[in-house]
């Protein structure tokens, strides 16, 4: 389940959950300007997460305005699709050789 917890404001603490608009789908909008994708299935959110769309969100039964939430402050989906893990540094073999 995809949600999003708000930490600032009057409402701190409050969890949004994606938005279902008035014709039964979400939406995803790839920065604040652009055109909203509508998508039927929350099961394919998280592939739009991982392309960088930010998603409508709100507080769930009591209908407020949705809000863009940006896809790192999303929690409940794998976020490693956005950003690949750091390469770990490999560290010289310190162990004896038997060569000697």
């Amino acid at each position: 389940m995809l949600f999003a917890t708000i930490r600032r404001g009057k409402n701190t603490g409050l969890r949004l959950f994606p938005h279902r608009f008035d014709d039964d789908r979400f939406r995803v909008v790839l920065g604040r300007s652009g055109p909203y994708i509508p998508v039927a299935d929350e099961r394919d959110i998280p592939s739009y997460l991982a392309n960088g769309y930010s998603l409508s969100m709100s507080g769930g039964a009591d209908e407020r305005t949705p809000r863009l939430i940006r896809p790192r402050s999303i929690r409940g989906w794998d976020g490693s699709l956005l950003w690949p893990p750091r390469p770990v540094p490999r560290r010289p073999d310190l162990t004896p050789s038997a060569s000697k």
